[in-house]
C-alpha cells in the first residue's frame, strides 16, 4: 500500500525533476515586440486608473477598436478576415463585439481627440491618452457622467457594447454613418459609435442623453 507521505515524497522529486529541467533564467532573455510592450502599458494604466473602466451606467467597455477602410462594418467571416484589415463587427446573444483584424502600420504620434461643445455644467474629469488610445471622462455637479473614448486601428483591441435591452439604429455623424444605441433601461447608458473620416479611428460616446445630443457631441470632437 502507498502512503501519503511516500506520495508526498514523490510528488517533491517530481517538482524537483521539472525545476532541473528548466533553463537558468539568464538563458531565457527575450525583447518583447513594440506591440506586447504597449499592450502591457495599457494593462497597468487601467489597474493604476480604475475609475474609467468602473463606470455606472455605461452599457459598454473599450477593450480595443478599429475601423473598417471601406466605410461600412464588416460582419465577420473567415474570407473577410483574410480579405480586410479592418474594424469588424461580430454579434453574440446579449452583446456585439467589435474588433480590429490587422495592422494600419500607422505611426500614432502624440494625437488625441476631445469633445469641444458639451452639456452646460459638464466638465473633463479624468482623461488617459497613449498608444493611439484615449479614453476621458466628463462630468457634471451631480455626478452625471459622459464618457468618451477613441482607438487607432493599430492591432488586435475589441469593443463590446451590451445590445440586449437596446434599440440600435443608424444616424449620421458628420455626414459618415453610426450606430446608435438607445437603451430601454433608465440605469443603463446610451452608446454611439462612428469612425473618422480616414477610417482609422473608431470613436465611442457613452452617457444618459437624448440621442439628438448623443449625435451633437460626437459632431464636435476634433483634434486636441
Amino acid at each position: 500500500m502507498i502512503s501519503e507521505e511516500m506520495l508526498k515524497i514523490a510528488a517533491a522529486e517530481a517538482d524537483q525533476a521539472i525545476r532541473d529541467s528548466l533553463p537558468a533564467p539568464a538563458e531565457c532573455a527575450h525583447e518583447f515586440s513594440p506591440s506586447f510592450q504597449r499592450k502591457m502599458r495599457r494593462t497597468v494604466r487601467k489597474a493604476k486608473h480604475s475609475v474609467i473602466y468602473k463606470l455606472p451606467k455605461c452599457a459598454a467597455c473599450l477593450v480595443l477598436v478599429a475601423a473598417l477602410a471601406s466605410g461600412s462594418w464588416l460582419t465577420v467571416d473567415a474570407e473577410a478576415r483574410d480579405a480586410f484589415f479592418a474594424w469588424a463587427r461580430e454579434q453574440y446573444a446579449s452583446f456585439m463585439e467589435y474588433r480590429f483584424w490587422g495592422n494600419t502600420g500607422q505611426e500614432l504620434g502624440d494625437v488625441s481627440y476631445e469633445i469641444t461643445s458639451l452639456p452646460e455644467g459638464f466638465y473633463e474629469s479624468n482623461r488617459m491618452d497613449s498608444d493611439g488610445i484615449g479614453d476621458i471622462v466628463y462630468q457634471d455637479a451631480s455626478g452625471n457622467m459622459i464618457q468618451f473614448s477613441y482607438s487607432h486601428g493599430d492591432d488586435s483591441l475589441s469593443l463590446f457594447v451590451e445590445h440586449i435591452a437596446s434599440e440600435v439604429q443608424t444616424v449620421c455623424v458628420n455626414g459618415r454613418d453610426a450606430e446608435l444605441y438607445l437603451s430601454t433601461d433608465s440605469n443603463t447608458a446610451n452608446v454611439l459609435l462612428w469612425k473618422s473620416e480616414d477610417d482609422r479611428v473608431l470613436f465611442y460616446i457613452a452617457a444618459n442623453l437624448p440621442g439628438e445630443t448623443m449625435i451633437a457631441l460626437a459632431e464636435s470632437v476634433q483634434k486636441k
